[in-house]
């Protein structure tokens, strides 16, 4: 008999227009779990193991990290005093706003989760988050606005991979590429529904053709085997981390058949989906899984 992980929703946690939720809470023990919006976190006391999307690292005081909407994770207190942390429901449409303004360095095209640990110089802008977040001083929803932008942006920097030497600096941005990276962001919101060139297309106001020529020279791979990557990617952190069938994971991954599902997995990874679940100690059976 599996579970059905659970998923929070953000009716009820935001209201109003500013899309974002502060909150400070004392964290034990939390189940493995998913959202429907972006997770961005600061712990300021305790220790935790957390686990995303099915791999373990630490996490003490000065960790950041900032989750998308299709990240599983699940914290294990290691602390004997629960995990005090700041904890900011953001609206996909904030989040991406902020790393619209980015640019193009790898951070940015690769897009969350970004992880920082020993990041304690964010402390103070959580702090003034937190304080901003209550409303009551004039302007206080923009400032607060731009503290949590300048802490994505920091974020983004640090989590950002440096030129090798010898590399050029990436160039500014063009207009292809803001496109393009908003066609990403969309895809990575809907990867799990059915999804198809022409209605990624609309969204970013470009012609199906024009997309998919941009597409396949700025990411690399054809706008199909982007999907169906991020797709199988989905599909191995849930085998990892939970207890679904492998028909259940076929199916929230965005595939509508299983034997389709399959071949598809054994030609990126090399092993069938049963060869995916988890050990003991949280890492999957089998050592010789390809890169993402």
């Amino acid at each position: 008999m599996t579970r059905l992980l659970d998923r929070y929703m953000i009716d009820g946690l935001v209201e109003g227009d500013a899309g974002v939720r502060v909150m400070r809470p004392l964290l034990r023990d939390v189940p493995a779990h998913w959202h429907d919006y972006y997770e961005l976190g600061y712990v300021v006391d305790g220790a935790a193991r957390h686990v995303i999307n099915g791999v373990p690292r630490p996490l003490g005081p000065g960790g950041v990290f900032l989750l998308t909407p299709t990240d599983f994770h699940e914290l294990r207190l290691t602390s004997a005093v629960p995990l005090t942390c700041y904890n900011v429901v953001i609206e996909p449409r904030v989040v991406e706003r902020w790393l619209d303004s980015v640019g193009p360095h790898p951070a940015a095209v690769q897009g969350p989760p970004w992880l920082a640990d020993d990041a304690a110089e964010f402390g103070p802008d959580f702090d003034r988050l937190w304080r901003e977040s209550d409303g009551r001083r004039p302007g206080a929803a923009a400032l607060a606005d731009a503290v949590l932008g300048c802490i994505l942006i920091e974020l983004a920097r640090r989590c950002a991979t440096p030129a090798a030497d010898g590399e050029p600096e990436m160039p500014a941005p063009t207009d292809a590429a803001v496109d393009i990276r908003r066609a990403v962001q969309y895809v990575e919101r809907h990867f799990r529904e059915p999804l198809t060139l022409a209605e990624v297309a609309a969204h970013v106001h470009l012609s199906p053709n024009y997309l998919s020529e941009r597409f396949s020279r700025l990411v690399g791979t054809s706008f199909q085997t982007y999907v169906q990557n991020r797709r199988l990617r989905f599909a191995r952190s849930l085998l990892a981390s939970t207890t679904l069938g492998v028909t259940e994971i076929c199916h929230a991954a965005g595939f509508n058949s299983p034997s389709h599902f399959g071949r598809a997995y054994r030609r990126r990874f090399g092993q069938p989906p049963s060869a995916g679940r988890t050990v003991g100690d949280g890492t999957v059976t089998s050592p010789s899984q390809k890169n993402n």
